[in-house]
């Protein structure tokens, strides 16, 4: 059996893999990871931890439009912020199993959409919130997490498939769709109370799922400019790489590959494959290959 060290793990299931669930649950822990990590770097030098805290707030998305038009990326850029273990480690189970299912009925693509434009409405609701009802129109606030985006995917998911059944530990069997509802009833709930800000937030995610089902089941799916976009500039780099990549191979192009080497041209097909396919697409000949080609020097 060959060893394989946890940086080639990743980069087969995460990097080089299809599965964008996977992507963003993976970019969502290393956020988490770094603003820690540079919390405790902060204590461990003396150095004042309100820093760390301004510049938190440059990804936090707030309450107030002014505010929001100094920080526009905040908008995104809070969909992956969380304050504490607690937070990211129920936001990312929550994730990891809506998604799964959704993945499974509509693919990676409608899953980015849905993450990115449902925590966009989540953020919205937020701030119309926070703008209109009166007890909260002389406060402030700031937004961090994916709850809004997490909560999308559920409604959707519970929207596509209302008969769709889950076993819960105590309760038992129970149709997907009644959690859903139970959840966002609550949240109508917690207006008021705590974490009101989140609350609108799940509220506004929660609509766009819902929305985006019902549009999608007439025929419209209103995701689709997101994934066009987000393709373009991802072939724009692609062109510039393969430019780059001809350039500075060129005088190799004709030099031998040492007996058993596998040829970069070898590994580039196969991850333009898993680009546009995904990891699960590979015959397990180009997997070998692939993973005899991340043990080369």
């Amino acid at each position: 059996m060959r060893d394989t060290t946890l940086w080639q793990d990743f980069r087969m299931y995460v990097l080089h893999s299809g599965n964008v669930l996977n992507k963003l649950i993976a970019i969502n822990c290393a956020a988490f990871i770094l603003f820690g990590a540079f919390y405790v770097v902060l204590l461990i030098f003396g150095i004042s931890p309100a820093i760390h805290d301004q510049v938190d707030t440059l990804f936090q998305f707030p309450s107030s439009l002014w505010e929001f038009l100094h920080k526009p990326w905040s908008i995104v850029t809070y969909q992956f912020m969380h304050s504490g273990f607690m937070h990211i480690l129920f936001n990312m189970i929550m994730f990891l199993f809506a998604g799964r299912i959704f993945r499974e009925y509509l693919g990676d693509k409608k899953l980015l959409a849905v993450y990115i434009l449902g925590g966009v409405a989540g953020a919205l609701m937020f701030m119309l919130g926070y703008n209109t009802i009166p007890f909260l129109r002389n406060g402030h606030g700031e937004l961090i997490g994916a709850s809004a985006s997490i909560m999308a995917i559920l409604v959707a998911v519970g929207t596509l498939l209302p008969r769709y059944t889950v076993f819960l530990i105590i309760i038992g069997p129970v149709r997907l769709v009644y959690i859903v509802l139970v959840l966002v009833v609550l949240d109508f709930l917690s207006i008021g109370f705590t974490n009101t800000g989140g609350s609108l937030a799940h509220l506004g995610g929660s609509l766009f799922g819902y929305v985006y089902i019902i549009t999608l089941q007439k025929g419209t799916d209103i995701g689709a400019w997101l994934n066009q976009l987000l393709e373009g500039i991802q072939n724009i780099f692609k062109r510039k790489s393969v430019k780059l990549h001809s350039y500075n191979d060129a005088p190799r192009r004709n030099a031998p590959v040492r007996p058993g080497r596998i040829s970069q041209d070898e590994v580039d097909k196969i991850l333009d494959k898993i680009a546009s396919s995904g990891y699960d697409s590979l015959s397990q000949h180009e997997k070998e290959i692939l993973f005899r080609a991340s043990k080369e020097d």
